[in-house]
């Protein structure tokens, strides 16, 4: 580094989340989107019902109601995609963990051969 940069306080390097931390954040937000859903859609069902009760009586009233159910769908197929995309991403990271951790343990088991040849 530079003098300059040491002076300044260049770029220092962050370390990203360990994979135990991205899948618990992840869950997290799994969670998070599980309970939006669920509020969604007693919104939904809301709108629903009071569209129901003003379709004869006030059309204009019932109209709105199923616009925003409209809109609330949307969202829910947005959070269900997203939803979608985040448990692939887990489930990748949690494969990959464990092909970590198999592969230091067959590491292990070589280094552990060795010894015991290196001793006959």
């Amino acid at each position: 580094m530079s003098f300059l940069g040491k002076l300044f306080g260049g770029k220092k390097e962050e370390k990203g989340p360990t994979t135990h931390e991205a899948i618990q954040k992840l869950r997290e937000t799994e969670e998070l989107l599980l309970k939006k859903q669920e509020f969604l859609e007693r919104k939904i069902e809301g709108e629903i019902q009071t569209a129901r009760k003003n379709g004869t009586k006030n059309k204009r009233a019932a109209i709105a109601a199923l616009k925003r159910k409209k809109r609330y769908e949307k969202q829910l197929t947005q959070i269900d995609g997203t939803l979608t995309q985040i448990e692939a991403q887990r489930e990748a990271l949690e494969g990959a963990n464990t092909n970590a951790q198999v592969l230091n343990t067959m590491k292990e088991a070589a280094n552990a051969m060795k010894l015991a040849h290196k001793d006959m």
